[in-house]
């Protein structure tokens, strides 16, 4: 079985599914409307989605909010917890999923301090 590689958007903007990491792409809901929400046009989010479409989903539930909820009390002991709510649920996600988290965004290392994922920069 391939490593899971969760992509962010600020990597998916970078072009970063054609790198060459070891694993298989994926998304989950949160990274998939993050991406549809940068669309120009409904014909460039249609674009998005369809682009989107080869990409394994992975499932977000009451164990992924709850993850995410211990997290950001975590990093507020340390005065973090100001993490982006996207970020902090795909981080969530990525650690329920066993996956790594391929991104160009600062929000991942800070959270993968109090999470159990690996947060690939591209």
């Amino acid at each position: 079985m391939s490593q899971l590689l969760l992509l962010d958007k600020s990597a998916y903007a970078r072009g970063a599914a054609g790198a060459n990491l070891d694993g298989e792409y994926c998304l989950c809901a949160v990274s998939r409307w993050e991406m549809l929400f940068s669309a120009r046009s409904a014909a460039d989010y249609v674009a998005i989605e369809q682009d989107l479409a080869k990409f394994r989903d992975l499932r977000m539930d009451a164990e992924t909010f709850a993850t995410a909820g211990s997290a950001q009390r975590d990093l507020a002991r340390t005065g973090r917890h100001r993490v982006p709510l996207p970020d902090l649920l795909i981080a969530a996600c990525a650690q329920q999923h066993a996956a790594d988290v391929v991104h160009v965004d600062r929000h991942f290392d800070t959270l993968a301090s109090v999470l159990h994922f690996n947060a690939i920069r591209l």
